[in-house]
């Protein structure tokens, strides 16, 4: 479901919990900033999945308006809800046309890219960027 206003301080605190923000997935701070999270869900850009009362997985995205592409720039899953497919679950309540994220070439998360069935769409400079 979307984030709403009232949920801001639970999914910054599920994002505080789970996500590294020194991880060598993140190539930009700006990423994981609490105001980009807030405007995020004022603008209907937040996708949070719950379990009961609780976030259980919570992704940022922008919806291209030029190709309906979406661009994935943020999420977390709980570790109690991992390997279950939830971040794709999520991400086909919103596709309307291919998703896309960006990663450092380097880092560990591409493995899981790969692993989870994403290809690999383009490397530019130091970024990969994977599509679904």
């Amino acid at each position: 479901m979307l984030a709403v206003p009232s949920d801001t301080n639970e999914v910054l605190k599920f994002f505080d919990d789970n996500l590294d923000n020194y991880s060598d997935s993140i190539y930009n701070q700006e990423f994981v900033c609490p105001d980009g999270v807030k405007a995020a869900i004022r603008r209907k850009q937040m996708l949070i999945a719950k379990k009961g009362d609780y976030v259980v997985g919570a992704l940022r995205f922008y919806r291209k308006k030029t190709d309906n592409s979406i661009s994935l720039y943020q999420f977390a899953i709980c570790r109690t809800h991992r390997k279950q497919g939830l971040l794709k679950k999520m991400l086909f309540k919103i596709n309307t046309g291919p998703v896309r994220v960006k990663c450092p070439k380097h880092s560990s998360i591409n493995h899981y890219f790969k692993k989870t069935g994403w290809s690999l769409n383009e490397t530019a400079g130091e970024l990969n960027c994977w599509q679904l």
